[in-house]
């Protein structure tokens, strides 16, 4: 595993993951048209301290009055990535003077990267920046090459092939007549995958391959009893491997007292993969459901002549002042190539609650 510095920008040459602590380190100016790594060497990073307990980096002042049951406790956010190529920053979270969580990164530093402005060329912008000026881009390959048209993304990322994925994530459902979830039944948090949606999933193919992950851990804010985010999936192995066992798949995995489990889906509360996942944009034909499709919404991406889905928005309930943790994760299933890709932005804490849900936008 990497760890994050608060704004560590050097880009990694070598594909052999390695451990390496970073020290918080101010890399210059981005320029308002430039892709960024925003990423440091090594495998694993680590930044900040638990919002709520020691080593904990954030201004009081910054936070609405949580004792108060009419008033939400969320904390506030200004986006902070217009001069920042961190990671973290693009996405919205450890912005200076703001609410601080730990944070550490696991896979090759390629499969990272920080994007500035919309994603593509296609006129409505298909994949505008939702949270500040830039994005996160997390992928199973080389992830700058989500960003570059006609670019066609297939790399082995040697040394991330992990087969079973890591604690705490499992794809064992709850309930193997994938019938009662954790909302209907609180005693079965902490027995595998809440949600039920990943193993169906999961058994198509042998193991985890191009494993890349971003791991969040730290203290619910006070008065604060959601949080949600938007992502948008896609991946290279349609057309030629869709629906076959190469079932490429991302997963967000929250650990919590109310679940533990995915709690990313796609418009139809399927599991995000290649198989399951609703892909909103097909830029090629296949056999099995769009025998004439095409998508120009994809332009200017890696994505041309393959599939994507929209910008989605995943929301979940936590419980004020627990221990959390949320992982991002994507890998390719059964082999190492053709890359899957997953895009980031716009994480906020609110105080929505309820149990997870995925809609569009």
């Amino acid at each position: 595993m990497d760890s994050i510095g608060d704004d560590d920008n050097d880009d990694a040459d070598d594909d052999t993951p390695e451990e390496e602590e970073e020290t918080e380190e101010e890399e210059g100016e981005s320029d308002s048209t430039t892709d960024t790594d925003g990423e440091s060497e090594g495998d694993t990073t680590t930044t900040g301290g638990t919002g709520g307990g020691p080593g904990a980096k954030f201004d009081l002042g910054n936070l609405p009055d949580a004792n108060d049951e009419n008033v939400c406790g969320a904390p506030f956010h200004t986006p902070c990535d217009g001069d920042s190529n961190d990671l973290l920053h693009a996405i919205g979270i450890n912005c200076p003077d703001e609410y601080q969580v730990n944070v550490q990164v696991t896979g090759d530093p390629q499969a990272r990267y920080v994007h500035t402005g919309q994603l593509g060329t296609y006129d409505p912008a298909t994949y505008p920046v939702l949270e500040g000026e830039k994005m996160a881009i997390l992928s199973s390959g080389i992830a700058q090459e989500l960003t570059q048209g006609g670019t066609y993304a297939s790399t082995s990322l040697v040394g991330n092939d992990p087969i079973n994925l890591p604690p705490p994530l499992d794809p064992n459902p709850v309930d193997p007549a994938l019938m009662i979830d954790c909302e209907a039944d609180p005693a079965l948090i902490g027995t595998g995958d809440c949600s039920n949606t990943i193993w169906e999933q999961w058994q198509q193919g042998s193991g985890a391959y191009d494993y890349s992950e971003i791991r969040i851990t730290g203290q619910v804010p006070a008065g604060t009893t959601g949080f949600a985010y938007n992502l948008a999936f896609f991946s290279t192995e349609y057309p030629g491997f869709y629906q076959t066992n190469y079932n490429d798949m991302y997963v967000a995995w929250l650990v919590s007292e109310n679940w533990t489990g995915n709690v990313s889906f796609d418009e139809m509360g399927q599991p995000i993969s290649l198989n399951a996942g609703f892909l909103d944009y097909k830029d090629a034909p296949n056999q099995y459901d769009c025998p004439d499709c095409s998508a120009p919404e994809l332009q200017g991406t890696a994505m041309e002549g393959h599939a994507g889905t929209k910008w989605l928005t995943t929301s979940a309930g936590v419980t004020p002042l627990e221990d959390f943790t949320l992982i991002f994760a994507i890998f390719d299933k059964n082999d190492n190539i053709l890359d899957s890709v997953v895009i980031l932005d716009n994480f906020e804490w609110n105080c929505e609650g309820g149990p997870p849900v995925t809609i569009p936008g």
